[in-house]
């Protein structure tokens, strides 16, 4: 068989025990524990106002993970990374679905 052909056999016989309740070992995504807010938001050159009204998170929330009063949840910091790691394809992502952002 081909190398196409194993992969896709592969993918199906993955599918298949998905379906019946398997657990998927094929990725692993570590977020860090710890996100510096402050930095990213100054990265991108925005004041806290700026960012959460941006990014649609609460003023007082991006107060209070700068000054540590609150740490943000597995979702907001994977948002965060995201916004770190790639803050153009955010941006594409969110005038898309909000025009009027642009």
């Amino acid at each position: 068989m081909t190398k196409a052909g194993d992969r896709i056999l592969n993918s199906a016989k993955q599918a298949l025990a998905f379906a019946e309740g398997a657990k998927d070992h094929g990725c692993v995504v570590h977020i860090p524990e710890e996100i510096d807010v402050r930095r990213i938001r100054k990265q991108l050159d925005m004041s806290q106002k700026a960012f959460a009204e941006y990014f649609g998170v609460n003023l007082r929330t991006v107060q209070d993970w700068e000054q540590g009063r609150r740490v943000p949840s597995g979702p907001s910091r994977n948002f965060l990374l995201v916004i770190d790691k790639e803050p153009e394809a955010v941006r594409r992502v969110l005038t898309r679905a909000h025009p009027e952002m642009s």
